[in-house]
């Protein structure tokens, strides 16, 4: 009885391992009935990005913030279109052979303040800020350093070259008319920034780093980067898009960053955009205004410590939750600026904490701008 009760289980198990016939396809081969659905095809640009936001587990509203919106403009609150509504005048100085632009705002005969944007940015980026700045205590500035913004664009770059950009347009916009002007740049603009006080800081009254990445300076060389392309390597091209809508939606701040300030974000896309023609269908759609090879065709490089015995008053921002607050880098620049330099952190702040807390980020701003430096010769 039991040698027939296992007979029949292994009879059970051996039909049970034969595969019911699918059914026949087109080409003649067979379809298993359980056969699971074909996925999509996904482009390798679109799964590499998918890839790395699980990586990072970055969600992808950070990574896009505007896709939802489709490129239609979002409402913007009363003291964002207060401020657009008050217009700069606009200028260009040449420098090294290719043209600066600039915008400024306020009285000529106030003290100067010069805002310099971060790595593929422009000078857009200040527009709802520097008018809050200006009123009637200062005459502030903003530029497109070259390679960037509508300013042109060179083969090589570098932040001696930088530099020089930032003395011209001080003096071209009438910063320096009274008084030695403070300069505040963003990101790589405050590695441009410290360029300018390495360069010749004595023309300056001080300076602000907003939230810039630093390392620890090698002892014996300094700072020094290089981020140069083979010559042999054909110059990178910006995309060109049918419309306007499609690169605004696709926008992204770099690094990415979560932030509901959309109109902020929506009006730095929309200005980051210029007619171009493409090169394949022939036709005219719209580009990202800034020259692909800048950030991989640029020398980086300082002698020394920057912030021991800086040639002018520096001070610092950063946001409490950027991504550039903690590590070696931080720890050094906190530890050097001891006793030297103010540094001020804004609450809730990311990288680009203009654009996520930007009531909080002018109103640190216009602090120090109006008290520091104490020793400012106004």
């Amino acid at each position: 009885m039991v040698e027939k009760q296992v007979r029949k289980k292994k009879t059970a198990k051996k039909k049970s391992a034969v595969k019911k016939p699918g059914k026949k396809t087109a080409t003649g081969k067979l379809k298993s009935k359980h056969a699971k659905p074909k996925a999509k095809k996904v482009s390798p640009k679109k799964a590499a990005s998918k890839k790395a936001s699980a990586k990072k587990n970055i969600p992808n509203e950070f990574i896009r913030p505007l896709e939802h919106l489709n490129g239609k403009k979002p409402p913007a609150p009363e003291w964002f279109t207060n401020a657009l509504a008050k217009k700069p005048e606009t200028g260009s100085v040449k420098v090294e052979g290719t043209k600066i632009c600039y915008s400024v705002w306020g009285k000529r005969g106030l003290p100067g303040v010069l805002l310099i944007h971060g790595g593929r940015a422009h000078r857009r980026w200040w527009d709802p800020f520097a008018p809050m700045l200006a009123s009637d205590q200062f005459r502030v500035a903003t530029i497109d350093l070259s390679g960037l913004g509508d300013s042109g664009w060179r083969e090589r770059y570098s932040l001696k070259c930088h530099a020089m950009e930032i003395f011209a347009v001080c003096e071209a916009a009438g910063l320096s008319d009274i008084s030695r002007p403070l300069i505040v740049g963003h990101s790589f603009g405050g590695w441009a920034t410290l360029g300018a006080v390495e360069t010749a800081g004595e023309k300056l009254g001080g300076a602000i780093v907003i939230d810039s990445p630093f390392g620890v300076p090698d002892p014996d060389e300094g700072y020094s980067f290089k981020m140069g392309r083979d010559v042999k390597q054909k110059p990178v091209s910006n995309k060109v898009y049918a419309t306007k809508e499609e690169p605004i939606s696709r926008f992204r701040l770099l690094p990415s960053q979560p932030g509901e300030e959309y109109y902020l974000l929506d009006y730095i896309a929309r200005n980051g955009l210029k007619r171009a023609i493409d090169p394949v269908s022939g036709k005219t759609g719209w580009t990202w205004k800034f020259d692909p090879s800048h950030g991989q065709n640029f020398d980086i490089h300082f002698d020394r410590d920057l912030f021991l015995a800086a040639r002018c008053p520096l001070a610092f921002i950063y946001g409490e939750k950027s991504a550039f607050i903690s590590g070696d880098g931080f720890i050094h620049t906190k530890r050097q600026a001891k006793g030297r330099s103010p540094i001020m952190m804004i609450p809730e702040g990311h990288h680009h904490l203009m654009m996520d807390q930007p009531l909080a980020f002018i109103a640190a701003l216009r602090a120090l701008l109006t008290s520091w430096p104490v020793r400012v010769g106004f």
